[in-house]
């Protein structure tokens, strides 16, 4: 397969004709339109034509690329010299790498074994190159007098290649035969991959795997794994469970996890049982108790599951790190249920204290406690909370009646730093990439640069990709080192023009707008989300749809979504709409533009106009969906700032309504 590098409707009609014209300058843009012209030769197959002159491009950074278009698109063994003097030039490149991968699968169909153990690079292979080595080692060369000792060890690489709880590339089949065949397998191995099959709800995998069993141990080990962790309610049969194995241990702990949210009670009482006639580590009984104390909270038994919290608070906190204190204070918020906020506040781990998060809870608490509202420690805590960048922060400013705190801290620029960044072949190519559109490899090529980045590299890197309007490798390659106080890096006014006419032909502010994109993508134009959102705004194709049929917006196809213009006027339509659904609260249309707004309506009758809205966002039961409302709300502050308007953090309508 050709690269596809092409620019859409910018390949020159008569590549040819580039090459037949007069001497051909050197400039950067030249090269650029001959690299085009290049490229529109590769894709027709004009072979010889592009070999012709591929000479004048060798000091291009893609130059790389034009010779891999040919190996790759024309791939034999006849070639394996030009296929080794490649991977000798280019080894350290990404085109290197795909076609090492490619070579190898051409000669493992082919069963080129002893080529393919030449070829081949652990540090690069994947799973199924694994496996195919494994093979190579098994088969190349069997007049080898070390062949029976390299069986060996390909058998023993073999193992570990099985012994996953998911199942492999079918490229793996022929060599796991092999160990079937050879008796590898034993039913102690067996079991491993059986209980990690289960742990990944792989079920028709573990159905297989009960093949392996031929004792009489562990075929009812087997038995009885797989039908409690299908029916957890089996674990009530106190006898079936009696040899005190490691893996009856295992077992029983994962039944009584599972259990636990479907009934807390009958997981609690079975529990009360086999703690006293097992002995479990200290992990499993976390994770055993932790897991009914989530499930009685949810059932509704608050105070058995306090009592129960309390008795097993060390053995949580230095286990789980505090995350369930974490989840009982947010359940204690969703109630208003103060003396229990400050209770659970004070049993967090001294590491969580110092969050700003947690912070900001305890200043709340305090100040709805009649008996703590003039505490003298109170201000100081809420002036330095105040100091802090953040949602928690900002909130804490509110209360003081104080502008908020920006802390803006640039980059300091070192020239040299910044020279040699900018002149890493894999930069260069990263940056070409992106000029032709190839944003696919130019990230590639952006992650191969910086697997090796120091501390100054970032920081050099980050200025570089700024100046270049690469804004989502700016802020990414401050994150890297938790460089939080350039706001200039991390808050660009990217894609300006569009944005501020969107949100004057949408009633909406700007610097609104200018949250949601840093948000969703950090300005990545071309960034696809797990889910399929898509674009600079991360739209979802149906959502595309369905508001531009609605607004009459011109839209075809889903690749429209990565045109910063279409996404953004899409992205900032529906938005709109949003804020008119939830009467304007910027809170409410943002958890729905995360989470969808069917939930957001089903959180809201949940709370049924209780909850003013720093609780709502707190108890919002989605991690991401919590942070993404706090983001947007703070980036909103930072790009307000930038644009000129100074509103609060939030708006009277916003500050009253109970949610």
């Amino acid at each position: 397969m050709v690269v596809a590098m092409l620019l859409c409707g910018c390949v020159l009609a008569n590549a040819e004709d580039i090459y037949s014209n007069q001497a051909i300058s050197n400039s950067l843009a030249q090269q650029r339109q001959l690299y085009t012209a290049a490229l529109e030769l590769a894709r027709r197959g004009k072979w010889q034509q592009l070999e012709q002159h591929r000479e004048q491009l060798q000091n291009y950074p893609l130059y790389p690329y034009l010779i891999y278009a040919d190996l790759a698109a024309n791939l034999r063994y006849s070639r394996h010299p030009e296929v080794s003097q490649y991977l000798q030039d280019y080894g350290g490149t990404l085109k290197a790498k795909q076609l090492r991968n490619r070579w190898l699968d051409y000669l493992a169909k082919r069963q080129y074994w002893t080529t393919f153990i030449r070829f081949y690079k652990p540090q690069q292979a994947s799973t199924k190159q694994q496996c195919q080595f494994q093979l190579a080692r098994y088969y190349a060369d069997a007049a080898d007098p070390q062949l029976h000792q390299r069986r060996e060890q390909a058998l023993t690489a073999a193992l570990e290649l099985w012994n996953v709880g998911k199942s492999q590339p079918k490229q793996c089949d022929r060599l796991f035969a092999r160990l079937i065949t050879d008796n590898r397998i034993t039913e102690a191995l067996a079991w491993q991959r059986f209980n990690k099959a289960l742990l990944n709800h792989q079920y028709q995998l573990a159905r297989y795997l009960k093949r392996f069993f031929t004792s009489p141990h562990y075929s009812e080990l087997a038995k009885l794994y797989y039908q409690t962790h299908r029916s957890p309610r089996d674990i009530a049969r106190f006898a079936d469970f009696s040899n005190h194995s490691s893996e009856e241990l295992n077992i029983i702990q994962q039944a009584l996890v599972h259990l636990a949210p479907r009934d807390s009670h009958a997981s609690l009482k079975y529990w009360s049982h086999y703690q006293q006639t097992h002995d479990f580590t200290d992990a499993a009984r976390s994770a055993i108790v932790s897991a009914i104390i989530k499930g009685l909270y949810k059932q509704g038994a608050t105070a058995v599951a306090d009592s129960y919290f309390s008795d097993h608070l060390q053995l949580l906190n230095e286990t789980l790190d505090g995350s369930l204190v974490e989840w009982r204070i947010r359940l204690a918020l969703a109630k208003k249920d103060w003396p229990n906020v400050s209770l659970w506040l004070e049993r967090l781990p001294k590491n969580l204290q110092s969050r700003t998060s947690w912070r900001y809870w305890t200043i709340r608490s305090m100040l709805s406690n009649p008996l703590t509202t003039e505490h003298p420690a109170l201000l100081q805590m809420t002036e330095s909370l105040a100091q802090e960048r953040d949602f928690y922060g900002f909130l804490a400013s509110d209360m003081l009646d104080k502008e908020y705190r920006i802390n803006h801290r640039p980059v300091a620029i070192d020239p040299q730093r910044l020279e040699a960044i900018t002149a890493l072949p894999a930069m260069a190519r990263a940056r070409e990439l992106r000029f032709h559109n190839d944003n696919l490899d130019a990230n590639r090529e952006w992650s191969q640069a910086s697997a090796t980045f120091t501390y100054p590299d970032w920081l050099a890197a980050a200025i570089v990709t700024a100046q270049w309007q690469w804004h989502s490798k700016a802020i990414a390659s401050l994150g890297s080192i938790q460089y939080w106080d350039d706001v200039e890096l991390r808050f660009p006014l990217a894609f300006a023009d569009a944005i501020t006419a969107a949100a004057q032909s949408n009633e909406l502010d700007s610097h609104l707008l200018f949250a949601l994109a840093r948000q969703e993508s950090a300005f990545d134009a071309s960034a696809t989300s797990p889910a399929g959102a898509r674009g600079l705004m991360q739209v979802m194709p149906a959502t595309a749809k369905s508001t531009a049929r609605k607004y009459k917006i011109p839209y075809r196809k889903s690749a429209e979504l990565y045109n910063p213009a279409t996404n953004i006027a899409i992205a900032s339509r529906y938005y709109s709409e949003l804020l008119k659904r939830f009467d304007g609260s910027r809170i409410l249309a943002s958890a729905a533009y995360n989470a969808g707004p069917n939930r957001v309506t089903q959180w809201l009758k949940k709370s049924d106009g209780t909850l003013p809205l720093d609780i709502w966002i707190e108890v919002i039961p989605y991690r991401e969906t919590r942070a993404y409302v706090r983001n947007i709300l703070m980036y909103s502050i930072i790009y307000s700032r930038k644009v000129g308007r100074r509103p609060p953090l939030l708006m009277r309508n916003e500050i009253y309504r109970l949610l």
